[in-house]
């Protein structure tokens, strides 16, 4: 349904589009919960590999400090 002088947009632009609104369909089903209440918990919260603590040399040395105790940098020059 064009006039006279008037294009389609090409079909790269459209498979684009149809991309991206599969994309918005499918965070929202995650925003509302369709996958269940957390769906990243197991990617982000929990340790990668827990068996390097146990893996350490000398693991008694190592000392946890929270993250504001760490001095800052020298300013790169």
């Amino acid at each position: 349904m064009t006039t006279p002088g008037q294009s389609d947009p090409p079909r790269s632009l459209r498979i684009a589009l149809l991309l991206l609104l599969c994309a918005n369909a499918l965070l929202l089903a995650a925003v509302l919960g369709a996958f269940g209440a957390n769906p990243l918990s197991g990617w982000f919260e929990t340790p990668r590999e827990p068996q390097r603590l146990e893996q350490q040399v000398r693991g008694e040395r190592m000392q946890l400090q929270p993250p504001g105790s760490v001095p800052a940098s020298a300013p790169a020059s």
